[in-house]
């Protein structure tokens, strides 16, 4: 099966996403961002259609904002599944904070959502992977968030910086947990396109 970079030598990254960005790049996709801004509401259902409605969103109003671009067209968003409810990104500190004592020694579900507009063709689906936190304690718990590395990141976490100091280990994809399901989407499009 061809790589990404093989299949989507460039492509527009519909997001402001520092950590996807970085994640296409590591694979030698050439990334112009072009962030757009969609309705993030939902219904609560299943974690995997929520991400793949919010991402397939995103790329309609992407598309609507910009209906001559020519290159392929990245929309993503992520949500974390814990103790059965859905968690985005912290409104502030104490939030965050609360969110990763919740986590400490604990498994949660990271839902990853994608829509790629490549070929005349939507693609749109989610991956899971299942990321488990080591015991924390506050004072690891303050360290990290004084890093403020939490901020903007669902579940109030990044596992690409300071953050893998806090997971114990990952099942699963670790582009899904960065927001960005790279081995999926590369599967998929050698199937189908």
């Amino acid at each position: 099966m061809p790589d990404l970079a093989y299949m989507l030598p460039r492509l527009i990254l519909a997001s402001q996403s520092v950590a996807r960005r970085a994640l296409l790049q590591e694979l030698g996709i050439e990334v112009t961002t072009c962030p757009t801004h969609s309705d993030e509401s939902f219904e609560l259902s299943h974690p995997a259609e929520v991400v793949a409605m919010l991402a397939r969103r995103k790329l309609e109003a992407y598309r609507k904002e910009h209906p001559a671009y020519t290159l392929p067209v990245l929309c993503c968003d992520t949500l974390i599944f814990f103790e059965d409810r859905l968690i985005g990104k912290s409104e502030d500190r104490a939030q965050a904070k609360s969110q990763l004592l919740d986590f400490s020694g604990k498994a949660q579900q990271v839902y990853s959502g994608w829509a790629l507009w490549y070929g005349n063709k939507i693609f749109c689906d989610a991956d899971k992977a299942l990321v488990w936190f080591k015991q924390l304690d506050e004072q690891d718990i303050e360290t990290y968030l004084d890093t403020r590395e939490w901020e903007g990141a669902a579940g109030s976490y990044r596992i690409q910086g300071l953050g893998k100091q806090l997971i114990d280990h990952i099942e699963g994809d670790r582009g899904t947990v960065i927001g960005l399901p790279v081995e999926q989407i590369q599967r998929i499009l050698g199937e189908k396109a």
